[in-house]
């Protein structure tokens, strides 16, 4: 059976060997992959906007994850505050903040004309962020792109506060497993499917053989081929 994994960082300074092998631990034979934190923004500064060191890195770190994109590994894009446009390799986006964190310029003429140029390619955007701006930022799209939630909404303010706003009842957003709790994943297959779902790990922080092992306990038959492959593949229009 075939086993993507939709949520993996990799980078300068987490190269794809550490991660390779923990995926071949879990028979994964590839996925998504996307930058640190630590080499797109400053995240211990509130006050951070944009360094020029920074702005080196995201590049550095973009042409690494350019050179591993092949059939089964799809890199995306991490959005900061240059809002510079992603290059044509790039699968998807990665948005990412915590409360604690330096924000985004949301009201920008950048961040703008961001947003309508990956609606237009119809790029899928990874959000973890505060509910607030999840809900805002979802909106923005108008279901042009699709939305995908990390950790079923656990770092986005979680589950249930997205699903009292209705959030999921949008059918432009999709969910990821990785370090979601079971409850949260059988609840929202019971009320929305599972064509939504993907597995994901979130390697480093969570053990790709054990977050796949996780969802083989929930999922089964067909179910199980969707959110462990089919489902990620059929969301990135490439084929199994």
């Amino acid at each position: 059976m075939l086993v993507l994994d939709a949520h993996a960082h990799c980078g300068i300074t987490l190269p794809f060997e550490q991660l390779h092998p923990r995926w071949q631990e879990g028979n994964i034979e590839g996925g998504v992959l996307f930058a640190p934190v630590e080499e797109i923004y400053d995240r211990y500064d509130p006050n951070f906007t944009d360094t020029e060191e920074y702005l080196n890195s995201r590049k550095k770190v973009h042409s690494y994850l350019e050179s591993l994109i092949s059939k089964r590994i799809f890199a995306y894009w991490f959005v900061w505050n240059d809002f510079e446009l992603p290059r044509s390799g790039f699968a998807g986006i990665k948005w990412h903040r915590h409360a604690d964190e330096p924000v985004y310029n949301y009201h920008s003429d950048k961040c703008r004309m961001f947003i309508e140029h990956i609606c237009r390619l119809r790029l899928p955007v990874i959000i973890e962020e505060e509910s607030h701006h999840t809900l805002q930022l979802v909106d923005k799209f108008k279901k042009r792109t699709a939305a995908i939630i990390p950790h079923f909404g656990g770092l986005n303010g979680g589950y249930m506060r997205l699903k009292k706003a209705d959030l999921f009842e949008n059918p432009a957003v999709y969910v990821d497993t990785a370090l979601a709790g079971r409850a949260e994943i059988e609840d929202f297959a019971s009320d929305y499917g599972v064509d939504r779902i993907l597995f994901g790990s979130d390697f480093p922080f969570g053990d790709p053989a054990y977050e796949k092992y996780k969802v083989e306990k929930i999922f089964y038959g067909k179910d199980r081929r969707k959110v462990l492959a089919e489902n990620l593949l059929s969301l990135l229009e490439k084929e199994v």
